[in-house]
């Protein structure tokens, strides 16, 4: 398998995975045996592997959590796995004597605390051939729709905006390089309706587009939520093309996707707050139709409104559900929609 990814221009991160739920996390209570397993594990991998090109990368081990210990304690211990398994791969020979190995935090988690220590660690090895590695998937409400976190909103912003702040201030300004080696919201795996639509893709365009600002590296965690491996195609291309476009530019969004109208009764005029991150408004369009300014809808700044007469024209008998679907074209990046 790793053959293949590589043979067909992938980058490959090889990892002791679920490993650290199954055995790896009783360290603490049974130091000796988890050490010999972890240390007799990487031996196997980095002799059959040490030949393999340049993109193949090692990681120590994924989401390290060491129960029945404390703070300390995990620490040191996570320490010794990482050092153990440095030294290991460095030895094995062939490419392996210069190839990049990622080192994780405990959990893979971006805490102040816990970044420290893997700083720590990384500084005291003293190779420029290494990577911190962490996870993120969002301000947990949001990420997993409960606690009435429904928005991309402020407290969800500042979340993503601090995090990346304490990433790049803890490695990233000291030459330390870092990969996200997932990232997502935890809802998505449940299916791409745990959280609306619009809202996440807010948070796909602004996770891209603070890690491109921050230097940091993202691979996306898809259990099959994202790609359809069966049919090979992206479920939602229009999901996809926000999260690729944030690689390289911002795109504009607006304060919901979603406008709604009585199923009676007279419809008003509409105004949504766009989000226009430097781009400038082009058009708005319904299928190849162009909609009139000043008939169809007005824009002041960044508030555009749908007058009342074009959203009775649009949604018809008004049919529960959606009626019709426009989008907004901007100067720089992917085209925003509302329904």
């Amino acid at each position: 398998m790793v053959d293949q990814a590589l043979d067909s221009g992938f980058y490959v991160i090889l990892d002791i995975h679920h490993d650290s739920w199954q055995w790896a996390d009783s360290m603490s209570t049974d130091h000796d045996k988890v050490l010999t397993r972890f240390n007799a594990t990487w031996t196997q991998i980095a002799t059959s592997f040490r030949n393999e090109s340049a993109k193949l990368v090692f990681e120590s081990i994924n989401e390290p959590r060491f129960e029945s210990a404390d703070n300390t304690r995990k620490a040191e211990l996570l320490n010794e796995l990482n050092r153990s398994f440095h030294s290991i791969v460095r030895k094995s020979g062939g490419n392996n004597t210069k190839r990049l190995l990622m080192l994780p935090t405990e959990v893979c988690t971006p805490d102040q605390r816990l970044m420290n220590n893997l700083a720590t660690t990384i500084k005291s090895l003293h190779d420029p051939r290494l990577i911190a590695t962490v996870h993120y998937y969002g301000y947990f409400p949001f990420s997993v729709n409960v606690a009435g976190t429904t928005r991309f909103d402020t407290t969800v912003q500042k979340d993503l905006s601090q995090t990346f702040k304490r990433i790049h201030d803890t490695f990233v300004a000291k030459n330390i390089p870092v990969v996200i080696g997932e990232y997502g919201l935890l809802g998505y795996d449940h299916g791409p309706g745990a959280v609306e639509r619009g809202e996440m893709q807010k948070y796909f365009e602004a996770f891209g587009h603070t890690a491109r600002t921050n230097k940091v590296t993202t691979v996306l965690w898809d259990n099959g939520a994202f790609f359809d491996r069966d049919k090979l195609r992206w479920k939602d291309a229009g999901m996809y093309g926000q999260i690729k476009s944030s690689w390289s530019t911002r795109s504009a969004t607006a304060s919901t996707d979603n406008v709604f109208v009585p199923k009676t009764g007279r419809v008003k005029d509409r105004t949504l707050t766009l989000n226009l991150n430097g781009a400038t408004f082009k058009a708005l369009k319904h299928g190849t139709a162009k909609l009139v300014n000043r008939k169809d809808y007005t824009l002041a700044g960044n508030r555009l409104t749908l007058k009342a007469a074009a959203l009775t024209r649009l949604v018809g008998n008004r049919a529960h559900g959606v009626n019709a679907t426009l989008q907004a074209e901007f100067s720089r990046g992917v085209p925003g929609g509302s329904r």
